[in-house]
């Protein structure tokens, strides 16, 4: 059965229903909407939605900007095509960019008074401050507008990167750090689960944990993220979750007394893992039997194993004490002029449809909270996941960008360089 045939019989047409009645759309931070377009804003409800806009969008041509490389054939080859079978008069033009300099390009045609060269663009959460204090993001309350996602978590769908922007992005790609395992050298009840039984459990079995450095790549960085919210006290943990904080600051916090348990703790279990140069030299370890455990992301590894390039018997899991996710989304630039297609596009992107494709081919995770993944596709891709209660009960918030730059430099001094 296709991944889009096993869609869950429960979805959530009633909500779409129901949420006709919400009153009509305001703008987000401000009295007035900050760009121009034809829609009656005044008078657009989720249960109008399609109605209101299909009009106004028939005809026009949209540019979709892609901060990714992994995402577009995703696109291109799937959800593209498959909104235009339902959408035909409605062009979607692809663009592969890189986000931050797609950002700088939306910000100099706004400063200039020109046309968005973008109408929609899925970019990098860290973007997401700068984009929105440039004016170049439409105040649009995308997560409480789209009738097809009335159940997106609210932490990603309001905060980016411990930004708050309110609804003006919305989450469309989730990602997660985690522990790999092959279940050829032990069950899921072997695992250890917390960072104490990490130790042990590579104390005895001295090589067979593979940690990913978190100068040489993200699960890494993650694993040492997880660390300090799990072994830093809760006052050192709350001042890593500190957006506002400065490198300087940073760099103070994490030359402090709050880090030396985490350095303490991977001090000792240097020694007994093999800390890699990358996340797929990780993955590759564990693929050729040299390793049994290591720090992955969850979206790379049900990538690898679809490819073949790892056992099907590799799983994923998460700590007891939580390892840390993010993600990134989607937003309609205030300057574009094709506002109603940009909606309409947005709308399928977070559908069911559009979400259980991504998850199937991706593995990436969906912000809809209502939307039953393992029991949308096909149980062999379902088992490469992460379980979905533990997965809500233990991914956790990435912390501030410059804390974890800070505390992978000391990482670097105290442990690789010693």
């Amino acid at each position: 059965m296709s991944v889009t045939a096993r869609l869950v019989s429960t979805t959530l047409l009633v909500s779409v229903i129901a949420a006709s009645t919400v009153s009509a759309q305001q703008p987000v931070g401000a009295e007035t909407f900050n760009f121009e377009s034809p829609v009656d804003f005044s008078t657009l409800t989720p249960g109008s939605f399609e109605a209101s806009l299909l009009p106004l969008a028939t005809g026009t041509e949209i540019v979709f900007y892609d901060f990714t490389e992994s995402f577009g054939p995703l696109f291109v080859d799937n959800l593209i095509p498959a909104f235009n079978a339902i959408y035909q008069d409605i062009t979607v033009t692809h663009v592969s960019i890189d986000g931050a300099a797609g950002v700088q390009q939306l910000i100099a045609a706004h400063e200039a008074g020109r046309e968005s060269p973008a109408d929609v663009f899925f970019m990098p959460n860290g973007q997401v401050r700068l984009a929105n204090e440039s004016g170049v993001i439409a105040n649009l309350p995308l997560n409480t507008m789209l009738p097809s996602a009335p159940d997106l978590a609210e932490e990603a769908a309001t905060v980016s990167r411990g930004y708050f922007h309110g609804d003006v992005v919305v989450p469309f790609h989730r990602n997660q750090t985690a522990i790999g395992y092959d279940t050829r050298s032990l069950a899921a009840e072997q695992v250890p689960q917390t960072f104490a039984a990490i130790l042990d459990w590579a104390r005895e079995n001295p090589g067979q944990f593979a940690m990913t450095s978190p100068a040489g790549g993200g699960s890494g960085g993650g694993f040492l993220e997880s660390a300090i919210l799990g072994l830093a006290s809760g006052e050192c943990v709350a001042q890593a979750q500190d957006f506002t904080l400065t490198p300087e600051q940073a760099v103070e916090w994490a030359a402090g007394d709050c880090l030396d348990p985490v350095m303490a703790y991977f001090a000792e279990l240097e020694e007994f893992v093999e800390i890699t140069n990358g996340n797929t030299d990780t993955l590759n370890l564990i693929a050729n039997g040299v390793a049994s455990i290591g720090t992955v992301w969850e979206d790379q590894t049900f990538d690898f194993i679809g490819r073949g390039l790892l056992p099907p018997t590799v799983r994923t899991t998460l700590l007891e004490s939580g390892q840390v996710g993010d993600g990134d989304g989607i937003m309609i630039p205030s300057g574009t002029d094709n506002v109603a297609a940009a909606l309409l596009f947005v709308n399928f992107l977070l559908s069911d449809e559009a979400q259980v494709i991504k998850v199937g081919l991706n593995g990436s995770r969906s912000a809809r909270t209502g939307l039953d993944l393992s029991a949308a596709i096909d149980s062999d891709m379902a088992d490469r996941l992460i379980p979905t209660d533990l997965f809500n009960a233990r991914s956790r918030a990435r912390i501030a960008g410059v804390v974890s730059s800070a505390a992978t430099d000391r990482f670097v001094v105290d442990i690789l360089q010693q």
